[in-house]
């Protein structure tokens, strides 16, 4: 069995021109429509798609995108037996046989496999996938000149000459998870919006499960409509970013204060960096 977990925050329209694109797919049993508490119309909208097949669910509070996840991945596996469960974002677009083709690739000890991620113009959308972030590129990453300069946590182009990759974090738009390998509360929570991806490579990686990424299978990706819609600042996203690249460090490593306090040190130097760079670029 196979099920879906798609997340809405006020955009509906999207998320319903999704929905009737898998809802036919025979190879989707249930898809889970969360609600991530939207301050519109979206629910009434998304009840009214509810079916044997189709289930609409309210987050309680606007946790976060993790959060929202979490809950449509626990009802999932309270009320199903999944052997698989699909993570899709509203604003993108596959086919029946790209799932064919994700369940094909799995054995006992992969935990995620995911097709590889297009823009709207059939481009590859960067990056492809990643490393696992170390503490180096935190100070790398966190300056958008560094970042420029260095390009922390990226495979080397040729990495990705081969039909299947195996790499530590892929992009969260669309991937499916082994079921019988995760947890209910598979995204961190403490983490509101971006880099949840790293969270969950970092976790697998960790317990030694592996991640593949299929060269040869894609879809697109209508890049971040739903959260262009509802951040439509530069600044503010990347602040955001920043904050939550902040947590991932103090959640799966062990850091002594002094490193913690230089990090913090150097992230108010850098919001500074980020926001005249930004204006610049971005106004």
């Amino acid at each position: 069995m196979i099920g879906c977990v798609v997340l809405n925050y006020n955009d509906a329209d999207t998320t319903l021109d999704l929905l009737k694109r898998i809802e036919p797919m025979e190879i989707i049993d249930q898809i889970v429509l969360v609600d991530n508490k939207s301050t519109d119309n979206s629910l009434e909208r998304l009840k009214e798609q509810e079916s044997n097949k189709v289930h609409v669910v309210c987050a309680k509070k606007n946790g976060g995108y993790g959060s929202g996840n979490n809950v449509g991945i626990g009802y999932l596996r309270k009320n199903y037996s999944c052997d698989y469960i699909i993570i899709a974002n509203p604003d993108v677009i596959f086919n029946e046989s790209v799932i064919k083709k994700m369940v094909n690739e799995f054995d006992e000890n992969t935990v995620i496999v995911a097709p590889l991620t297009l823009d709207s113009k059939k481009e590859r959308q960067l990056p492809i996938a990643w490393k696992v972030p170390t503490v180096k590129d935190y100070f790398l990453f966190s300056s958008i000149v560094l970042n420029k300069i260095f390009k922390p946590f990226q495979y080397p182009t040729r990495f990705f000459n081969t039909d299947i990759c195996e790499v530590d974090c892929v992009q969260g738009c669309l991937f499916m998870l082994n079921n019988s390998l995760i947890e209910d509360k598979l995204y961190d929570e403490n983490i509101f919006l971006f880099f949840e991806e790293s969270c969950i490579g970092k976790q697998f990686k960790d317990k030694g499960y592996k991640t593949k990424l299929l060269m040869n299978v894609d879809y697109i990706h209508n890049h971040s409509v739903s959260i262009n819609k509802a951040f439509n600042s530069e600044a503010r996203k990347r602040k955001i970013t920043l904050d939550s690249f902040y947590t991932y460090f103090e959640d799966y490593y062990t850091l002594s204060g002094f490193t913690k306090g230089i990090m913090r040190i150097y992230k108010k130097f850098i919001y500074i960096e980020n926001y005249i760079l930004l204006k610049i670029f971005f106004n």
